[in-house]
């Protein structure tokens, strides 16, 4: 049995279509994006947070492990569930074999135009 495909198996299986757009060009990835959760005691910002979702929207991505994810500036995600863009990722390894890709994705807000 090998821990790593059955992996990216189950993200096959189970993940949604996620458009990530870069500089670089657009492609697909699946992916599991769900609500991003912290346990007691955990602190974001220097604030303790409760049990449960944080209150500005951040999701967790999981990818498969040859996924490579672009690195930060202007980089979009889209799925069914919003436009997000990448605050951080980075890839599981075990024995410096990698695993699998997780990353930290906010809701994408887009810029408000100046009045004149």
């Amino acid at each position: 049995m090998n821990i790593i495909k059955d992996i990216a198996r189950e993200i096959e299986n189970f993940g949604e279509k996620i458009t990530v757009t870069s500089e670089k060009g657009e492609f697909s990835i699946k992916g599991i994006l769900e609500p991003l959760l912290y346990k007691n005691k955990m602190y974001f910002y220097g604030k303790q947070v409760p049990t449960g979702f944080f209150d500005i929207g951040h999701y967790l991505l999981i990818c498969p492990y040859y996924v490579e994810l672009p690195v930060l500036g202007t980089v979009f995600f889209e799925s069914k569930k919003g436009r997000f863009i990448l605050k951080r990722s980075e890839t599981v390894k075990a024995k410096s074999k990698p695993v699998y890709v997780w990353a930290v994705l906010a809701p994408y807000v887009e810029p408000e135009e100046e009045e004149l």
